[in-house]
Protein backbone atom coordinates (compact mmCIF):
# COMPACT_ATOMS: atom_id res chain seq x y z
CA UNK A 1 0.00 0.00 0.00
CA UNK A 2 2.92 2.31 0.68
CA UNK A 3 3.96 1.92 -3.21
CA UNK A 4 0.72 3.84 -4.30
CA UNK A 5 1.85 7.04 -3.14
CA UNK A 6 5.26 7.09 -5.54
CA UNK A 7 3.46 5.30 -8.22
CA UNK A 8 0.73 8.06 -8.19
CA UNK A 9 2.72 10.86 -8.25
CA UNK A 10 5.16 9.05 -10.69
CA UNK A 11 2.08 9.31 -13.38
CA UNK A 12 1.37 12.94 -11.91
CA UNK A 13 5.11 13.79 -13.15
CA UNK A 14 4.81 12.38 -16.56
CA UNK A 15 1.57 14.44 -16.95
CA UNK A 16 2.98 17.50 -15.85
CA UNK A 17 6.45 17.11 -18.34
CA UNK A 18 4.19 16.09 -21.37
CA UNK A 19 1.59 18.93 -21.00
CA UNK A 20 3.78 22.06 -20.48
CA UNK A 21 5.48 20.44 -23.75
CA UNK A 22 2.52 20.11 -26.11
CA UNK A 23 1.29 23.32 -24.59
CA UNK A 24 4.86 25.51 -25.22
CA UNK A 25 6.41 23.37 -27.70
CA UNK A 26 10.41 23.22 -26.87
CA UNK A 27 11.60 26.06 -24.95
CA UNK A 28 14.36 27.33 -22.91
CA UNK A 29 12.10 27.34 -20.35
CA UNK A 30 10.05 24.50 -20.84
CA UNK A 31 13.05 21.98 -21.31
CA UNK A 32 14.30 22.24 -17.81
CA UNK A 33 11.43 22.04 -16.53
CA UNK A 34 10.28 18.87 -18.33
CA UNK A 35 13.74 17.78 -17.04
CA UNK A 36 12.49 18.25 -13.39
CA UNK A 37 9.31 16.38 -14.31
CA UNK A 38 11.17 13.56 -16.09
CA UNK A 39 13.63 12.93 -13.06
CA UNK A 40 10.97 12.71 -10.38
CA UNK A 41 8.93 10.66 -12.54
CA UNK A 42 12.12 7.90 -13.36
CA UNK A 43 12.46 8.52 -9.52
CA UNK A 44 9.07 8.07 -7.99
CA UNK A 45 8.04 5.37 -10.01
CA UNK A 46 11.40 3.38 -8.86
CA UNK A 47 10.54 4.34 -4.98
CA UNK A 48 6.89 2.49 -5.96
CA UNK A 49 8.56 -0.68 -6.95
CA UNK A 50 11.60 -0.57 -4.06
CA UNK A 51 8.93 -0.31 -1.27
CA UNK A 52 7.19 -3.11 -2.55
CA UNK A 53 10.11 -5.92 -3.48
CA UNK A 54 11.10 -8.44 -1.21
CA UNK A 55 14.37 -9.17 -3.52
CA UNK A 56 17.66 -8.23 -1.75
CA UNK A 57 19.71 -8.25 -4.93
CA UNK A 58 16.98 -6.80 -7.19
CA UNK A 59 16.05 -3.51 -4.36
CA UNK A 60 20.03 -2.95 -4.27
CA UNK A 61 19.67 -2.14 -7.73
CA UNK A 62 16.35 -0.42 -7.57
CA UNK A 63 18.32 1.82 -4.86
CA UNK A 64 21.45 3.09 -6.88
CA UNK A 65 19.12 3.34 -10.44
CA UNK A 66 16.52 5.84 -8.65
CA UNK A 67 18.89 7.57 -6.26
CA UNK A 68 21.06 8.12 -9.95
CA UNK A 69 17.91 10.58 -11.10
CA UNK A 70 17.62 12.01 -7.76
CA UNK A 71 20.96 13.70 -8.48
CA UNK A 72 20.30 15.86 -11.18
CA UNK A 73 17.10 17.13 -9.40
CA UNK A 74 18.31 20.08 -7.80
CA UNK A 75 20.48 21.40 -10.77
CA UNK A 76 17.51 21.23 -13.35
CA UNK A 77 15.42 23.24 -11.30
CA UNK A 78 17.94 25.33 -10.48
CA UNK A 79 18.48 25.77 -14.39
CA UNK A 80 14.45 26.35 -14.86
CA UNK A 81 15.70 29.68 -12.37
CA UNK A 82 18.20 30.69 -14.27
CA UNK A 83 15.71 30.49 -17.37
CA UNK A 84 12.94 32.40 -15.48
CA UNK A 85 14.89 35.24 -13.84
CA UNK A 86 17.29 35.45 -17.40
CA UNK A 87 20.48 34.86 -15.39
CA UNK A 88 22.76 34.04 -18.65
CA UNK A 89 25.94 34.88 -16.14
CA UNK A 90 24.88 31.82 -14.13
CA UNK A 91 25.74 29.59 -16.81
CA UNK A 92 29.06 28.59 -15.44
CA UNK A 93 27.86 27.67 -12.17
CA UNK A 94 24.98 25.52 -13.57
CA UNK A 95 28.00 23.67 -15.51
CA UNK A 96 29.81 23.05 -12.49
CA UNK A 97 26.67 21.86 -10.80
CA UNK A 98 26.11 19.17 -13.73
CA UNK A 99 29.38 18.08 -13.40
CA UNK A 100 28.87 17.15 -9.87
CA UNK A 101 26.26 15.53 -10.53
CA UNK A 102 27.61 13.64 -13.27
CA UNK A 103 30.79 12.72 -11.14
CA UNK A 104 28.47 11.22 -8.23
CA UNK A 105 26.71 9.44 -10.66
CA UNK A 106 29.31 7.95 -11.70
CA UNK A 107 30.76 7.07 -7.76
CA UNK A 108 27.10 6.23 -7.28
CA UNK A 109 27.67 3.46 -9.76
CA UNK A 110 30.90 2.13 -9.16
CA UNK A 111 31.00 2.24 -5.35
CA UNK A 112 28.85 3.00 -1.69
CA UNK A 113 30.32 6.03 -1.74
CA UNK A 114 27.17 7.95 -2.34
CA UNK A 115 24.44 5.57 -1.59
CA UNK A 116 25.39 2.53 1.25
CA UNK A 117 22.77 0.21 0.65
CA UNK A 118 19.48 0.56 2.20
CA UNK A 119 17.85 0.67 5.50
CA UNK A 120 14.50 -1.27 6.02
CA UNK A 121 11.74 0.86 7.37
CA UNK A 122 7.87 0.05 8.07
CA UNK A 123 7.33 1.51 4.35
CA UNK A 124 9.47 -0.72 2.85
CA UNK A 125 13.52 -0.29 1.82
CA UNK A 126 15.12 3.50 1.32
CA UNK A 127 18.39 3.91 0.29
CA UNK A 128 20.91 4.66 3.31
CA UNK A 129 23.30 7.35 3.21
CA UNK A 130 27.29 7.23 2.13
CA UNK A 131 30.38 8.78 3.05
CA UNK A 132 29.87 11.25 0.43
CA UNK A 133 26.38 11.72 0.53
CA UNK A 134 26.27 14.83 2.31
CA UNK A 135 28.33 16.46 -0.97
CA UNK A 136 24.78 16.03 -2.39
CA UNK A 137 22.76 17.74 0.23
CA UNK A 138 24.70 20.44 0.72
CA UNK A 139 24.68 20.72 -3.63
CA UNK A 140 21.15 21.08 -2.97
CA UNK A 141 20.93 23.37 -0.15
CA UNK A 142 23.61 25.45 -1.84
CA UNK A 143 21.25 25.76 -5.30
CA UNK A 144 18.00 26.38 -3.47
CA UNK A 145 19.48 29.44 -1.71
CA UNK A 146 20.67 30.47 -4.81
CA UNK A 147 17.64 29.63 -6.35
CA UNK A 148 16.01 32.16 -4.18
CA UNK A 149 18.46 34.58 -4.60
CA UNK A 150 17.85 34.93 -8.43
CA UNK A 151 14.39 35.01 -7.99
CA UNK A 152 14.34 37.57 -5.41
CA UNK A 153 16.79 39.48 -7.46
CA UNK A 154 14.88 39.61 -10.57
CA UNK A 155 11.45 40.52 -8.48
CA UNK A 156 13.13 43.67 -7.28
CA UNK A 157 13.93 44.75 -10.62
CA UNK A 158 10.91 44.42 -12.70
CA UNK A 159 8.08 47.07 -11.89
CA UNK A 160 5.38 45.02 -14.36
CA UNK A 161 3.05 43.31 -12.00
CA UNK A 162 2.67 40.45 -14.04
CA UNK A 163 5.92 39.62 -13.95
CA UNK A 164 5.89 39.93 -10.08
CA UNK A 165 3.13 37.37 -9.90
CA UNK A 166 4.96 35.00 -11.70
CA UNK A 167 8.28 35.27 -9.86
CA UNK A 168 5.87 35.26 -6.74
CA UNK A 169 4.68 31.76 -8.15
CA UNK A 170 8.29 30.35 -8.83
CA UNK A 171 9.34 31.53 -5.21
CA UNK A 172 5.95 29.58 -3.15
CA UNK A 173 7.39 26.71 -5.61
CA UNK A 174 10.62 26.94 -4.66
CA UNK A 175 9.77 27.14 -0.38
CA UNK A 176 7.60 23.40 -1.45
CA UNK A 177 10.53 22.19 -2.60
CA UNK A 178 12.81 22.92 0.02
CA UNK A 179 10.34 21.58 2.44
CA UNK A 180 10.18 18.17 0.47
CA UNK A 181 14.09 17.64 1.14
CA UNK A 182 13.24 16.73 4.89
CA UNK A 183 13.11 13.49 2.87
CA UNK A 184 17.38 13.30 3.11
CA UNK A 185 16.39 12.53 6.93
CA UNK A 186 15.21 9.40 6.06
CA UNK A 187 18.42 8.45 4.44
CA UNK A 188 20.35 9.08 7.81
CA UNK A 189 18.30 6.47 9.54
CA UNK A 190 15.64 8.34 10.91
CA UNK A 191 12.34 6.37 10.21
CA UNK A 192 9.09 8.33 8.93
CA UNK A 193 7.34 7.68 5.57
CA UNK A 194 9.00 9.79 3.10
CA UNK A 195 6.44 12.86 2.04
CA UNK A 196 8.59 14.83 0.43
CA UNK A 197 7.30 13.99 -3.15
CA UNK A 198 4.10 15.21 -2.82
CA UNK A 199 5.71 18.50 -1.61
CA UNK A 200 8.01 18.40 -4.89
CA UNK A 201 4.32 17.57 -6.94
CA UNK A 202 2.65 20.68 -5.77
CA UNK A 203 5.42 22.81 -6.40
CA UNK A 204 5.89 21.72 -10.27
CA UNK A 205 1.98 21.69 -10.45
CA UNK A 206 2.55 25.36 -9.46
CA UNK A 207 4.99 25.58 -12.34
CA UNK A 208 3.17 23.79 -14.80
CA UNK A 209 0.12 26.13 -14.11
CA UNK A 210 2.47 29.31 -14.15
CA UNK A 211 3.95 28.54 -17.25
CA UNK A 212 0.75 27.54 -19.15
CA UNK A 213 -1.73 29.81 -17.93
CA UNK A 214 0.43 33.07 -17.44
CA UNK A 215 3.27 32.18 -20.36
CA UNK A 216 6.78 33.19 -19.03
CA UNK A 217 7.91 32.99 -21.76
CA UNK A 218 5.17 34.38 -24.25
CA UNK A 219 5.76 37.65 -24.72
CA UNK A 220 9.11 37.04 -25.58
CA UNK A 221 8.97 34.35 -27.53
CA UNK A 222 6.01 36.47 -29.53
CA UNK A 223 8.33 40.05 -29.82
CA UNK A 224 11.31 37.38 -31.26
CA UNK A 225 9.08 35.96 -33.65
CA UNK A 226 7.58 38.87 -34.80
CA UNK A 227 10.71 40.92 -35.28
CA UNK A 228 12.08 37.66 -37.14
CA UNK A 229 9.04 37.88 -39.22
CA UNK A 230 9.39 41.80 -39.92
CA UNK A 231 12.98 42.00 -40.34
CA UNK A 232 13.23 38.99 -42.83
CA UNK A 233 10.67 41.11 -45.53
CA UNK A 234 12.05 44.59 -44.61
CA UNK A 235 15.76 43.39 -45.76
CA UNK A 236 14.10 41.91 -49.31
CA UNK A 237 12.49 46.13 -49.81
CA UNK A 238 16.02 46.98 -48.70
CA UNK A 239 17.80 45.35 -51.51
CA UNK A 240 15.37 45.45 -53.52
CA UNK A 241 15.44 49.49 -53.37
CA UNK A 242 19.29 49.58 -53.66
CA UNK A 243 19.15 48.01 -56.97
CA UNK A 244 16.48 50.26 -57.80
CA UNK A 245 18.52 53.04 -57.85
CA UNK A 246 21.04 51.04 -59.03
CA UNK A 247 19.08 50.77 -62.85
CA UNK A 248 17.00 53.21 -61.86
CA UNK A 249 19.14 56.28 -63.72
CA UNK A 250 19.96 54.36 -67.22
CA UNK A 251 16.48 53.56 -67.34
CA UNK A 252 15.70 56.89 -67.09
CA UNK A 253 18.86 58.24 -69.18
CA UNK A 254 16.92 55.77 -71.95
CA UNK A 255 13.50 57.03 -71.78
CA UNK A 256 14.72 60.83 -72.22
CA UNK A 257 16.16 59.22 -75.42
CA UNK A 258 13.24 57.82 -76.52
CA UNK A 259 11.15 61.11 -76.21
CA UNK A 260 13.38 62.80 -77.84
CA UNK A 261 13.62 60.96 -80.47
CA UNK A 262 9.55 60.39 -80.60
CA UNK A 263 10.21 57.05 -79.95
CA UNK A 264 7.54 57.16 -77.58
CA UNK A 265 5.04 59.56 -75.87
CA UNK A 266 6.30 61.41 -72.23
CA UNK A 267 3.27 60.34 -70.12
CA UNK A 268 5.25 61.41 -66.83
CA UNK A 269 3.72 64.39 -64.86
CA UNK A 270 5.69 67.33 -64.52
CA UNK A 271 8.71 67.17 -61.87
CA UNK A 272 7.82 63.37 -61.68
CA UNK A 273 11.11 62.36 -63.53
CA UNK A 274 12.74 64.16 -60.38
CA UNK A 275 10.78 62.31 -57.64
CA UNK A 276 11.51 59.04 -58.88
CA UNK A 277 15.31 59.54 -58.78
CA UNK A 278 14.50 59.56 -54.93
CA UNK A 279 12.57 56.56 -54.99
CA UNK A 280 14.96 54.46 -54.07
CA UNK A 281 16.71 56.63 -51.61
CA UNK A 282 13.28 57.20 -49.70
CA UNK A 283 12.10 53.50 -50.02
CA UNK A 284 15.62 52.66 -48.03
CA UNK A 285 15.39 55.77 -45.74
CA UNK A 286 12.00 54.07 -44.49
CA UNK A 287 13.00 50.67 -44.25
CA UNK A 288 16.17 51.68 -41.72
CA UNK A 289 13.68 53.67 -39.43
CA UNK A 290 11.09 50.54 -39.35
CA UNK A 291 14.00 48.55 -38.62
CA UNK A 292 14.97 50.48 -35.97
CA UNK A 293 11.81 50.43 -34.25
CA UNK A 294 11.54 46.67 -34.69
CA UNK A 295 15.31 46.47 -33.25
CA UNK A 296 13.72 48.76 -30.22
CA UNK A 297 10.72 47.12 -29.62
CA UNK A 298 12.41 43.44 -28.83
CA UNK A 299 15.00 45.60 -26.87
CA UNK A 300 11.85 47.22 -24.93
CA UNK A 301 10.77 43.38 -23.84
CA UNK A 302 13.81 42.69 -22.51
CA UNK A 303 14.46 45.55 -20.29
CA UNK A 304 13.18 44.08 -17.10
CA UNK A 305 15.41 40.74 -17.51
CA UNK A 306 19.17 43.25 -17.97
CA UNK A 307 21.60 41.53 -16.06
CA UNK A 308 23.62 44.64 -15.03
CA UNK A 309 26.71 42.56 -13.75
CA UNK A 310 27.74 41.92 -17.44
CA UNK A 311 27.54 46.03 -18.30
CA UNK A 312 30.47 47.32 -20.03
CA UNK A 313 32.15 50.51 -20.76
CA UNK A 314 31.52 52.16 -23.91
CA UNK A 315 32.21 55.66 -25.17
CA UNK A 316 29.67 58.19 -25.42
CA UNK A 317 31.13 59.54 -28.37
CA UNK A 318 30.78 56.31 -30.12
CA UNK A 319 26.78 56.18 -29.54
CA UNK A 320 26.26 59.51 -30.89
CA UNK A 321 28.22 59.05 -34.05
CA UNK A 322 26.60 55.79 -34.27
CA UNK A 323 23.06 57.08 -33.94
CA UNK A 324 23.54 60.00 -36.87
CA UNK A 325 25.24 57.47 -39.03
CA UNK A 326 21.92 54.80 -38.99
CA UNK A 327 19.38 57.45 -38.20
CA UNK A 328 17.13 57.98 -41.48
CA UNK A 329 17.43 61.47 -42.09
CA UNK A 330 15.26 62.95 -44.72
CA UNK A 331 17.13 65.65 -46.98
CA UNK A 332 18.34 68.91 -45.26
CA UNK A 333 18.21 67.15 -41.80
CA UNK A 334 21.63 66.13 -40.65
CA UNK A 335 22.87 69.84 -41.34
CA UNK A 336 20.42 70.87 -38.34
CA UNK A 337 21.95 68.39 -35.85
CA UNK A 338 25.55 70.02 -34.36
CA UNK A 339 27.67 67.89 -32.27
CA UNK A 340 29.82 69.93 -30.07
CA UNK A 341 33.67 68.03 -29.40
CA UNK A 342 32.90 65.09 -26.80
CA UNK A 343 36.25 63.54 -24.99
CA UNK A 344 36.91 60.29 -26.61
CA UNK A 345 37.55 58.40 -23.47
CA UNK A 346 34.67 59.73 -21.63
CA UNK A 347 32.58 56.45 -20.86
CA UNK A 348 29.23 54.69 -19.28
CA UNK A 349 28.67 52.14 -17.91
CA UNK A 350 25.76 50.14 -19.51
CA UNK A 351 24.43 48.93 -23.46
CA UNK A 352 25.64 50.90 -26.18
CA UNK A 353 22.56 49.58 -28.29
CA UNK A 354 19.87 50.73 -25.58
CA UNK A 355 21.58 53.90 -25.60
CA UNK A 356 21.87 54.56 -29.68
CA UNK A 357 17.76 53.50 -29.18
CA UNK A 358 17.32 56.67 -26.71
CA UNK A 359 18.88 58.69 -29.01
CA UNK A 360 17.24 57.58 -31.90
CA UNK A 361 14.41 58.33 -30.22
CA UNK A 362 14.95 62.41 -29.15
CA UNK A 363 16.48 62.86 -32.33
CA UNK A 364 13.14 61.92 -34.04
CA UNK A 365 11.28 63.90 -31.62
CA UNK A 366 13.54 67.15 -31.69
CA UNK A 367 13.45 66.98 -35.66
CA UNK A 368 9.75 66.68 -35.35
CA UNK A 369 9.46 69.89 -33.49
CA UNK A 370 11.60 71.70 -35.61
CA UNK A 371 9.98 71.16 -38.87
CA UNK A 372 6.77 71.91 -36.84
CA UNK A 373 8.14 75.52 -36.45
CA UNK A 374 9.20 75.46 -39.68
CA UNK A 375 13.27 76.17 -38.82
CA UNK A 376 15.28 75.41 -35.84
CA UNK A 377 18.57 73.46 -34.83
CA UNK A 378 19.45 70.47 -32.34
CA UNK A 379 22.25 70.39 -30.12
CA UNK A 380 24.08 67.62 -28.82
CA UNK A 381 26.78 68.09 -25.71
CA UNK A 382 28.06 65.58 -23.18
CA UNK A 383 30.35 65.91 -20.72
CA UNK A 384 31.62 64.17 -17.03
CA UNK A 385 29.51 65.79 -13.94
CA UNK A 386 30.40 64.04 -10.69
CA UNK A 387 30.69 60.30 -11.79
CA UNK A 388 28.13 60.38 -14.02
CA UNK A 389 28.49 60.40 -18.44
CA UNK A 390 25.89 63.44 -18.53
CA UNK A 391 24.66 64.06 -21.88
CA UNK A 392 22.51 67.07 -23.10
CA UNK A 393 20.07 67.11 -26.47
CA UNK A 394 18.84 70.39 -27.01
CA UNK A 395 16.43 71.32 -29.76
CA UNK A 396 15.26 75.05 -31.03
CA UNK A 397 11.92 73.93 -31.59
CA UNK A 398 8.32 75.32 -30.08
CA UNK A 399 9.10 74.04 -26.11
CA UNK A 400 6.87 71.95 -24.38
CA UNK A 401 4.07 73.28 -22.76
CA UNK A 402 4.09 73.57 -18.18
CA UNK A 403 1.21 71.24 -18.16
CA UNK A 404 2.52 68.67 -20.84
CA UNK A 405 5.71 68.54 -19.43
CA UNK A 406 5.08 66.53 -16.32
CA UNK A 407 3.66 64.01 -18.23
CA UNK A 408 5.94 63.31 -21.22
CA UNK A 409 7.65 60.36 -19.89
CA UNK A 410 4.27 58.54 -19.30
CA UNK A 411 3.40 55.33 -21.67
CA UNK A 412 0.87 55.90 -24.37
CA UNK A 413 1.27 59.99 -23.94
CA UNK A 414 1.39 61.98 -26.69
CA UNK A 415 0.37 65.50 -28.04
CA UNK A 416 0.94 64.55 -31.52
CA UNK A 417 -1.77 63.60 -34.02
CA UNK A 418 -3.11 60.16 -34.95
CA UNK A 419 -1.12 58.21 -36.53
CA UNK A 420 2.02 60.54 -36.05
CA UNK A 421 3.26 59.26 -32.27
CA UNK A 422 1.99 56.15 -30.09
CA UNK A 423 3.41 57.86 -27.04
CA UNK A 424 5.98 55.26 -26.06
CA UNK A 425 9.30 56.58 -27.31
CA UNK A 426 9.82 58.85 -24.46
CA UNK A 427 8.71 56.00 -22.15
CA UNK A 428 11.24 53.33 -23.54
CA UNK A 429 13.87 56.13 -22.99
CA UNK A 430 12.85 56.51 -19.36
CA UNK A 431 12.72 52.67 -18.86
CA UNK A 432 16.55 52.67 -20.28
CA UNK A 433 17.56 55.34 -17.83
CA UNK A 434 16.15 53.63 -15.45
CA UNK A 435 17.59 50.39 -16.32
CA UNK A 436 21.15 51.40 -16.66
CA UNK A 437 20.97 52.60 -13.25
CA UNK A 438 20.69 56.44 -14.42
CA UNK A 439 18.07 59.11 -15.41
CA UNK A 440 16.32 61.07 -18.13
CA UNK A 441 14.98 64.69 -17.41
CA UNK A 442 13.59 67.38 -19.56
CA UNK A 443 13.59 71.04 -19.05
CA UNK A 444 11.91 73.12 -21.78
CA UNK A 445 10.84 76.63 -22.36
CA UNK A 446 8.30 77.27 -24.24
CA UNK A 447 9.09 79.31 -27.81
CA UNK A 448 12.59 79.27 -26.83
CA UNK A 449 14.21 75.56 -26.57
CA UNK A 450 13.79 72.28 -25.19
CA UNK A 451 17.02 70.08 -23.27
CA UNK A 452 16.60 65.99 -22.85
CA UNK A 453 19.43 65.44 -20.25
CA UNK A 454 20.66 61.53 -19.70
CA UNK A 455 22.64 60.76 -16.88
CA UNK A 456 24.55 57.26 -16.36
CA UNK A 457 27.18 56.13 -14.20
CA UNK A 458 30.81 56.09 -15.60
CA UNK A 459 32.33 52.98 -15.09
CA UNK A 460 34.22 52.60 -11.71
CA UNK A 461 32.01 55.66 -10.23
CA UNK A 462 30.07 54.83 -6.87
CA UNK A 463 26.86 55.07 -8.95
CA UNK A 464 28.20 51.79 -11.02
CA UNK A 465 29.36 49.75 -8.21
CA UNK A 466 26.21 50.37 -6.09
CA UNK A 467 24.72 48.93 -9.37
CA UNK A 468 26.79 46.04 -9.94
CA UNK A 469 26.14 45.19 -5.90
CA UNK A 470 22.50 45.60 -5.71
CA UNK A 471 20.79 44.01 -9.13
CA UNK A 472 17.54 45.70 -7.51
CA UNK A 473 16.17 49.02 -9.61
CA UNK A 474 17.93 52.64 -8.79
CA UNK A 475 15.83 55.15 -6.67
CA UNK A 476 14.99 58.40 -8.47
CA UNK A 477 14.84 61.23 -5.56
CA UNK A 478 12.19 63.35 -5.95
CA UNK A 479 14.36 66.75 -7.81
CA UNK A 480 15.44 63.90 -10.82
CA UNK A 481 11.77 62.77 -11.30
CA UNK A 482 10.24 66.18 -11.84
CA UNK A 483 9.95 65.26 -15.60
CA UNK A 484 8.11 62.64 -15.71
Amino acid sequence: MYSILPAFVSALFLGFGVYVLLTEGVTRLSVPFASMCATTFVWQGTWAFLFQTSDPELAGVLVKFGYLFILFLPTTFYHFVIEVSARRSERPLLLASYGLSVVLAMLLAVSDEVVSGYGTFFFGKYPHAGLLHPLHVAQTVLLALRSGWLLLSARRQTEARDRRKLLDLCLLSLGLYGVAATDYAVNYGIAFYPVGAVFIAVSLGILAVTIVRYGLMRPYLLAATVAHEVATPLAAIGMHAEEIGNVLPELMRGYQLAVQHQLCVDGLYPGQSERLSTLATSIRRQVDSTSTVVEMSLASFTLDRLDRRSFEAFPIRSCVNAALERFPFRPGEREMVQVEAIDPQLCFSGSDSLVVFVLFNLLKNALFAIHAVGAGRVEISAASENGYCVLRFTDSGPGIAPDVLPHIFEPFYSTKSHGKGAGMGLAFCRRVADALGGTIVCESVPGLATTFTLQLPEPGSPADRALHESPGKPRRTAGQDYAG
